[in-house]
């Protein structure tokens, strides 16, 4: 499997999808760890969206765009199918404990569910799916924001903006946690 490499990169070279796993596994890796709620979740996530981008290299078009651009619209797709079937899920979880009547949550509750939401990471998982798929593109990738309006189908100015919200957010979450 091979594809042409991005601009930056001569355009007669071709990329194998050992070359493309060894290239982006660690930022593939790093933004699931970022969009995703557990790190199994981000495991299985970042895997994912690597298998997809080697079974479609060969069909890489690179008259439509660069590699870049091309790999992170699938990584930003499989985390966004990730958390529909979670929610779904969740969704059914949710519904079974409303079918059997639950008593109300006891103190340990409550001091365990304080304590896992400690650290940053935890209040990013906190977010939207849509606003950790932003900031993890944008702060864990290290994508401009015209590479991540491309991954999320933005263009550059309404990438800003909404990275701009999605760090207002975040920072709400982790000031209103703060002693």
């Amino acid at each position: 499997m091979e594809a042409t490499l991005s601009p930056s990169q001569p355009q007669t070279a071709a990329v194998t999808a050992e070359e493309l796993c060894r290239m982006y596994a660690p930022s593939v890796c790093r933004f699931a760890a970022m969009t995703a709620r557990t790190a199994a979740d981000a495991d299985d996530l970042a895997q994912e969206a690597l298998f997809r981008a080697v079974r479609s290299l060969r069909s890489f078009d690179p008259a439509r765009g660069s590699l870049e651009a091309w790999l992170w619209r699938i990584v930003a797709n499989a985390a966004k199918d990730s958390a529909r079937r979670r929610q779904r899920a969740l969704d059914l979880i949710t519904s079974l404990r409303l079918a059997s009547s639950r008593e109300t949550e006891s103190v340990e509750d409550a001091v365990l569910e304080r304590l896992r939401d400690a650290d940053l990471h935890d209040r990013l998982r906190l977010l939207t799916q849509r606003d950790r798929t932003l900031l993890a593109l944008r702060y864990g990738v290290g994508l401009d924001t015209n590479e991540v309006g491309a991954a999320v189908g933005l263009n550059a100015d309404s990438a800003g903006k909404a990275i701009r919200r999605a760090l207002r957010r975040l920072r709400a979450l982790v000031e209103e946690t703060r002693p």
